[in-house]
C-alpha cells in the first residue's frame, strides 16, 4: 500500500503533515525523518499493513518531491526501528513489518551494561511485578484467555519430555496474563523481561522443576478463574518465590552474571 502523497519542499523544509505545525519547539527535523515519521505514523496507526511493500525508491522520489539520497536514509531510519525491511533481489524493495520485543529487548540490554545491572537484578524485576501484573489482569481476564492459560499447563503437564514445549507453553502462560491487565506498559516491559531471562537460562530445566511450575501456575489459574485478585497475587508470589529459590541454588553462577550487550 503505498503511503499518503505528500507535497514536500526539500530546500524550504515545509511541513510533510498538519502535525507538525504542533512539534515541540527545538531542532528540525531533517526531511528524511518527517518522510521517515509520516510512513511510521501510517505503519503504526494501521495505514499500512505489516507485509506491505512500499512505493519504490524512485516512487518515492516522486512522491516526496525530494533526492535519492534523502529517501534512502528516511528508509534507513525506518529499518534501524524495525518498522521495514530491505528485500534484495527482484521484486525486492522496502516491506513494511512491525517492531519485535527482541529488538526492544536488546535495546535495554545495552543500559542495563552500562548500568552494571546483572542477570539477578533482570529476575527480581520481573518476579516483583509478576504478582502486581496477576492482580492486574484477574478482573480483567476474558473466559477465552482462561481456556488458553488451562490449555497450555495441560499440554506441558501431557507433555513432560517435550521441553521445547514447555518453554513455549509457558511463555504463553505469561504473555497472556500480561496482556490480560490491559496496560500495554506493563505487557511490553514484562515481556521484554522474560526475553531477557529466557535467553540466560541453561539449555534445559529438570524435568521435577518443570513439573512443580505448572503446578504452581495451575493455582494461579484457579485463582484467576474464580475472580480472586488477592489470590491470585498470593498465588502468582508463592510461585515467584520458588522461582527465585531455584535461581539463586541452582544457577548463581549464571545470574551472577553481568548483562552483555550484542549485535
Amino acid at each position: 500500500m503505498a503511503a499518503t502523497h505528500r507535497t514536500v519542499d526539500e530546500r524550504t523544509g515545509n511541513a510533510l503533515t498538519p502535525d507538525d505545525a504542533h512539534r515541540a519547539p527545538g531542532r528540525a527535523p531533517k526531511m528524511s525523518e518527517r518522510i521517515a515519521n509520516q510512513i511510521a505514523d501510517e505503519i503504526l496507526g494501521g495505514g499500512i499493513e505489516a507485509g506491505d511493500r512500499l512505493p519504490t525508491e524512485k516512487e518515492m522520489v516522486a512522491e516526496y518531491g525530494v533526492a535519492r539520497t534523502t529517501v534512502r536514509e528516511a528508509l534507513r531510519l525506518l529499518e534501524s526501528r524495525g518498522l521495514v525491511t530491505i528485500r534484495a533481489g527482484v521484486g525486492g524493495g522496502p516491506v513494511a513489518c512491525r517492531p519485535q520485543f527482541e529488538s526492544l529487548g536488546n535495546t535495554m540490554k545495552l543500559f542495563l551494561q552500562l548500568e552494571g545491572a546483572n542477570l539477578s537484578d533482570v529476575i527480581d524485576t520481573r518476579l516483583t511485578l509478576e504478582p502486581v501484573v496477576a492482580q492486574q489482569a484477574t478482573p480483567r481476564i476474558t473466559d477465552g484467555q482462561l481456556d488458553e492459560l488451562q490449555a497450555a499447563l495441560d499440554s506441558m503437564r501431557t507433555q513432560p519430555d517435550d521441553y521445547d514445549n514447555f518453554i513455549e507453553k509457558n511463555a504463553l502462560f505469561h504473555t497472556t496474563i500480561y496482556t490480560a491487565s490491559g496496560n500495554p506498559v506493563l505487557r511490553i516491559l514484562m515481556e521484554t523481561l522474560l526475553l531477557l531471562v529466557r535467553d540466560a537460562e541453561p539449555s534445559r530445566h529438570p524435568e521435577i522443576t518443570r513439573t512443580a511450575a505448572v503446578e504452581a501456575q495451575q493455582l494461579v489459574l484457579n485463582a484467576m478463574r474464580s475472580r480472586n485478585a488477592s489470590a491470585a497475587g498470593e498465588a502468582m508470589e508463592a510461585f515467584v518465590h520458588d522461582t527465585a529459590k531455584y535461581y539463586r541454588k541452582r544457577l548463581a553462577h549464571i545470574i551472577s552474571e553481568p548483562v552483555h550487550w550484542q549485535l
